[in-house]
């Protein structure tokens, strides 16, 4: 089991891509809003919730007042620590981004795509990595039959390794049909906490609304679904310390959790937050279990 703990991308930090900002107009200090209006502001779009809305800086507006944040525009979706929301972009979709500090990994979740290809370049100009990974798999057949009309499926979660010294040039170019998406893609320090083992589990938190009428009819209002992983490890009794140290730093923050690296064949790897952990200690080996809830 590892874990990564995110660097975030600032706007000083992406320094290029192919993702126009125009899912709206900018918003205008002379204009005035209707109730309904969006515009786009320091990377987000927002709703005007007021008629006459003239001079109200939606970035300002921290009560509200005038302006409520729909969310990230469609370049910044992909940095915006939310899983479900996808940048959208035609054959690739392209980030050039300079490392503010020394990292070691890289996460991507919920791809749409066929291939991911990662280039870092240091100040003087040398290629340190460029390496592409593809994303197209099919389920593992066992006839012939099976081989021909079982049709392929994309990996939607990726973990990749390279080096990303401070002051490098990262470029990020995700390939895929005619519309590319990808959902997250998160650059940290990567940390190995033990041995992921049998017992790790998978499921799931349906936060949708199930109500049922005096006939018995179900209705239903449906909500986001996140994703629950299990992991179980084991650690030396000798590193039982630095672990209860690393999961202490972890609580109440965004972090990767994962079994291995690659291309996520199992549905281990998830962004999201500790919900529970425990280790219990042994005579030579500790028996310990995180558990990880995703984003939504």
């Amino acid at each position: 089991m590892r874990i990564i703990l995110p660097t975030p991308v600032t706007p000083a930090a992406l320094l290029a891509s192919n993702i126009p900002e125009d899912d709206h107009p900018a918003w205008g200090a002379g204009q005035t809003y209707a109730r309904g209006a969006r515009v786009v502001a320091e990377h987000g779009v927002w709703e005007s919730v007021a008629d006459g809305n003239t001079g109200h800086d939606p970035a300002a507006d921290a009560l509200g007042s005038w302006w409520l944040r729909i969310g990230a525009t469609n370049r910044w979706r992909a940095f915006d620590e939310r899983i479900g929301g996808q940048t959208v972009g035609g054959p690739t979709i392209a980030y050039s981004i300079r490392l503010p500090r020394t990292l070691n990994r890289l996460a991507f979740f919920n791809l749409d795509a066929a291939s991911v290809r990662v280039t870092v370049t240091t100040p003087a100009g040398v290629t340190i990595h460029d390496k592409a990974v593809g994303l197209v798999a099919r389920d593992p057949v066992g006839t012939f039959w099976e081989y021909v009309f079982t049709e392929f499926a994309f990996t939607p979660n990726l973990i990749v390794a390279a080096p990303l010294p401070a002051g490098a040039t990262l470029d990020i170019t995700v390939t895929g049909g005619a519309v590319t998406r990808v959902g997250e893609i998160v650059m940290g320090r990567d940390t190995p906490v033990g041995t992921t083992v049998a017992g790790t589990g998978l499921g799931l938190v349906d936060y949708s609304v199930k109500q049922r009428d005096e006939w018995g009819g179900l209705y239903i209002v449906p909500r986001p679904v996140t994703r629950t992983v299990s992991l179980a490890f084991q650690v030396p009794l000798e590193g039982a310390a630095r672990v209860q140290s690393i999961m202490e730093r972890v609580s109440s923050r965004l972090a990767v959790f994962y079994a291995g690296e690659g291309v996520d064949l199992w549905g281990t790897t998830v962004a999201g937050i500790l919900r529970d952990y425990d280790l219990t200690l042994g005579h030579a080996i500790c028996d310990g279990r995180a558990e990880v809830e995703s984003l939504a």
